[in-house]
């Protein structure tokens, strides 16, 4: 599991006509991996299933977290599947951020994929300010993604 941290610019806003202060925010990237013992071929053709039980289990995944989750069209390149994610907080929207996310299937060779979950999220500059909270809101992102990815593998090699 790695992450990494990068520099945002500000975002201007406005409110009622006026100019409000512009908020700043982050970008904070995240990514986590699994390696799968089955065939890419049959892994494949499971996550390009518009309607494939792993989206069912991601769906009720994202909304055990308290987010909606909502898939893009799935795009497969020789032996790799990347399918767009992007979740949003039902609640706490103002302290919870949003996540956008790569569902990547590569091949392994013959019997091994590769199934990761990568993406960034923006944590507002007010956020950043308090080191320890946003210490725990990336070790909670961790976790969340953690037990995302391990839904969706579950759901695609499960009988």
């Amino acid at each position: 599991m790695s992450s990494a941290l990068a520099h945002g610019t500000p975002a201007p806003g406005s409110f009622g006509g006026q100019e409000a202060v512009p908020e700043r925010r982050h970008a904070v990237f995240i990514s986590d991996f699994l390696h799968l013992g089955r065939p890419f071929h049959e892994l494949s053709a499971l996550l390009l299933d518009p309607v494939g039980p792993w989206l069912g289990a991601a769906k009720r995944s994202a909304a055990q977290q308290r987010f909606t989750l909502t898939a893009g069209q799935p795009r497969q390149y020789d032996s790799v599947v990347i399918v767009p994610m992007h979740w949003e907080p039902i609640a706490f929207e103002r302290r919870v951020p949003a996540l956008d996310a790569d569902i990547e299937l590569s091949s392994l060779g013959a019997d091994h994929c590769r199934l990761s979950l990568s993406g960034r999220y923006r944590v507002p500059l007010a956020q950043l300010e308090a080191n320890i909270e946003r210490l725990a809101m990336h070790r909670a992102a961790e976790s969340a993604m953690r037990r995302f990815l391990s839904e969706i593998a579950q759901s695609l090699v499960a009988p």
